[in-house]
């Protein structure tokens, strides 16, 4: 908290400054019309504020939509977590062989065609 104010504190002076050094008034001349005698600082601020705002409704749809993106990813990745977690606690009995052919252990038969 304490760190907070002495940022705004330091900004508040350069701001102080920054108007001092740039309270000259000016014509400022927009299309059709003729604004005289506009402070400097006054200009200055009030495009970086527009720009500011411009910036904003531009950036923050975009942000909401990933913002949204990204919970139904987490809601998703959920959801595969349950049906992985579910599928590692079935019987291995019911599980088959990958390529689908049940393969028997069992070599004490005779029946093979191979013979020792």
């Amino acid at each position: 908290m304490q760190l907070i104010v002495v940022i705004l504190l330091i900004l508040a002076v350069l701001l102080v400054i920054f108007t001092l050094q740039n309270a000259m008034d000016i014509t400022l001349n927009i299309f059709f019309w003729e604004i005289k005698d506009a402070p400097l600082v006054l200009v200055l601020l009030s495009c970086i504020f527009l720009g500011y705002l411009i910036s904003a409704f531009y950036f923050y749809p975009r942000l909401w939509k990933v913002k949204r993106e990204y919970k139904q990813m987490l809601k998703f990745n959920t959801e595969l977590q349950e049906l992985h977690q579910m599928n590692a606690t079935k019987n291995p009995e019911e599980e088959t062989d990958p390529e689908g052919i049940e393969l028997d252990d069992d070599d004490d038969t005779d029946d093979t065609f191979f013979k020792d």
